[in-house]
């Protein structure tokens, strides 16, 4: 990014919402800049494990280089005068939430965008307050014990949360995003105190409507389970529940599909994907629809159309004519991993290739999961079919055939590779997983997943002591990287020690760069995690270590905090 420093103070906004603009410094004067509109939007890939799933927006930022911490002056910072929560289990099957309206930017490309929400534990906001809720950001849900709620743990709220990709904003054409969040995965359930906790590790994605498209479809309902009340896991192997539908499209390498868009189904059977990413200029492309669940076959309808331009309410394509048949299939059983992941941040993605179509196949994405950020391990176990996939290919205007396919991988055999912020795609040392009906079978990564050509293993290191020896005994130190946490390291050894002073840490296998090249964007932040485990409810505390760590041409020492 040139040296050139926008002033934006006196930016108009749409009343509706109070927008204030302002970036970094400069001087007064000179000729005025070409701008553009831009209208923001959310949605969201559904879960069935929440009732509700709240977070509370406080602005956007925006930069054009990707090479620049939150600190730089140069970020162009638009909060909203008044605070939005919104219920994002709500915003599934093309729902769409109103952010921002009719946004005045500066014309041009913007490689970072940074969406700002108010932390869980900061006072509860006016918007939080209208909808009856005890904390900024959090998650209610029924089990057969009664309704709860939790705070959902945002890692770096005042960093911000970034988002996939970039734009270019052109004068005088007003640009549609939509920001994709996926609270049924990135919204990850741990233990604390024996009780159920949630952080959201978002992996946000945007989307310009001008190049998206809708799709539309439905299941048959006969063998649903009932659509009323908490899913439980004593339902009835006799009917289907907790179906996910995915828009898979082939990955960047060309070496698997990739989930790009998730929802779900309404009481009526029907699912919306939308939106939909058209390649750039391009006026379609063809997806591939998985439809999985559990207590049923996976089915695969191949070769959909997805047209730039349409909604769903305009022209959307439609799967099938009539609604797809369910085939019911109780035959699971469990995964895990044997040992936790590093980073502790990864994810988890179960794959099955097609077999005997007469095709060079890639493997699809079934199932996929984030590990536990502090055990490395998922919370609860991962259940997965051991029936086949039913395949059909996409018919204009009538019904795809299905078909009963044995995946190469075996009845209930999956290939399984699991990814992080910054790391590659990476399959699992143990080979293929597979199973028997009711047992737990486990699999086995690498010691640390690979990272890039280009990039390096660095390390952040430092100093934790404790303004009072002995207040805290238990914890954990968290690395964040682009407001989504990417590893995280035990502490407790470390404040028992010297007496409870405190002593050093060292946070290692980070992606980073090196003095021969550099790795733009190596940016992390770090925070404490930490408690008294003679009550670790209400003692537990969060403190950030002030700057941040910067990696791009190797590791940094020197990142100390005193816990107070």
């Amino acid at each position: 990014m040139s040296n050139h420093r926008y002033h934006l103070c006196a930016l108009a906004v749409a009343a509706a919402f109070g927008v204030a603009g302002c970036g970094g410094g400069g001087s007064g004067g000179g000729t005025a800049l070409p701008t553009g509109v831009v209208n923001v939007q959310a949605t969201d890939a559904p879960s069935k494990d929440f009732d509700h799933v709240w977070v509370t927006v406080q602005g956007f930022r925006l930069h054009q280089s990707n090479d620049v911490p939150v600190s730089d002056p140069n970020w162009l910072s638009y909060p909203l005068s008044t605070p939005i929560t919104l219920d994002l289990a709500s915003l599934y099957n093309g729902n769409l939430a109103t952010l921002f309206q009719n946004q005045n930017i500066p014309a041009g490309t913007y490689q970072q965008i940074r969406l700002l929400l108010v932390g869980d534990n900061a006072p509860l906001t006016s918007s939080a307050q209208s909808f009856g809720l005890t904390y900024n950001d959090q998650v209610n849900w029924t089990d057969t014990t009664g309704s709860h709620f939790a705070a959902l743990e945002i890692a770096s709220p005042i960093d911000g949360i970034g988002l996939n990709g970039t734009f270019t904003l052109v004068s005088g054409t007003p640009l549609e995003l939509v920001v994709d969040f996926d609270v049924g995965h990135d919204v990850v359930k741990f233990l604390h105190g024996g009780n159920n906790a949630y952080t959201l590790k978002p992996n946000l994605q945007y989307f310009d409507l001008a190049q998206a498209g809708a799709v539309k479809g439905s299941v048959a309902t006969t063998n649903l389970c009932s659509m009323t009340g908490p899913v439980v896991a004593t339902e009835p192997a006799t009917c289907a529940y907790n179906l996910v539908i995915k828009a898979e499209q082939v990955s960047d390498d060309l070496s698997h599909h990739v989930a790009t868009r998730f929802t779900t189904i309404d009481a009526n059977g029907n699912f919306t994907l939308y939106p939909v990413r058209v390649p750039p200029n391009l006026a379609s492309t063809n997806i591939d629809v998985l439809v999985r669940g559990r207590n049923m076959d996976t089915i695969l309808v191949r070769g959909v159309p997805v047209n730039a331009g349409t909604s769903p309410t305009n022209n959307p394509s439609l799967v099938s004519v009539d609604p797809l048949p369910l085939t019911i299939d109780g035959n699971e059983y469990l995964a895990n991993a044997s040992v936790g992941l590093s980073p502790t941040g990864a994810w988890v993605n179960f794959y099955q290739t097609l077999s005997n179509t007469g095709l060079q196949e890639l493997p699809y994405e079934v199932r996929y999961r984030h590990v536990n950020p502090f055990t490395g391990v998922f919370t609860d176990d991962i259940p997965l079919s051991l029936g086949p996939i039913w395949l059909g290919g996409f018919v204009l205007g009538g019904d795809p055939t299905l078909v009963s396919n044995t995946p190469t991988q075996g009845l209930g055999g999956f290939l399984v590779a699991a990814s992080a912020l910054g790391y590659q795609w990476t399959a699992a040392s143990s080979g293929n997983l597979t199973g028997t009906a009711g047992n737990v079978s486990t699999f086995t990564m690498p010691a640390s997943l690979a990272v890039p050509t280009g990039t390096s293993y660095d390390s952040i290191s430092g100093n934790i002591a404790q303004a009072v020896p002995g207040t805290y005994d238990s914890g954990y130190l968290v690395a964040v990287r682009m407001g989504t946490i990417v590893t995280t390291i035990p502490i407790s050894t470390i404040l028992t020690s010297n007496g409870g002073a405190g002593g050093s840490y060292t946070v290692s296998n980070l992606p980073g760069g090196s003095p021969a090249q550099n790795l733009p964007g190596a940016f992390y932040y770090l925070y404490a995690r930490v408690w008294n485990s003679a009550n670790p409810l209400t003692t537990l505390k969060r403190i950030d270590v002030s700057g941040y760590a910067d990696l791009r041409a190797g590791s940094a020492s020197g990142m100390n905090v005193t816990l107070n």
